[in-house]
Formats: structure tokens, C-alpha cells, sequence
């Protein structure tokens, strides 16, 4: 395997890595959104 070869697979591997962070992130955000529904709901129910 050449240089260009290893560059190409590696810029790949990252851009996969890339995708699967941000897509971790939206299900972070949407955790988080949902979290604080259900942290409201139950303030509001205990009251």
C-alpha cells in the first residue's frame, strides 16, 4: 500500500468518523430535549 493509498483510506476513515460524531451529537441533543420533558413532567405531576 502506497502513500496516496494510506492518505486515501485514512481521509475516508475520518470522514466516517466525522459523520458518526455528528450523528451522535443529534442524539445527544435529542437526549437532552426528552430529558427535560420528562424532568418537567414530573415537577408539574409532584406538584
Amino acid at each position: 500500500m502506497g502513500n496516496d493509498e494510506r492518505i486515501a483510506a485514512l481521509e475516508e476513515e475520518n470522514q466516517r468518523l466525522r459523520n458518526d460524531n455528528e450523528k451522535l451529537l443529534q442524539i445527544i441533543a435529542q437526549m437532552k430535549v426528552t430529558l427535560n420533558r420528562l424532568v418537567d413532567r414530573y415537577i408539574m405531576e409532584n406538584r
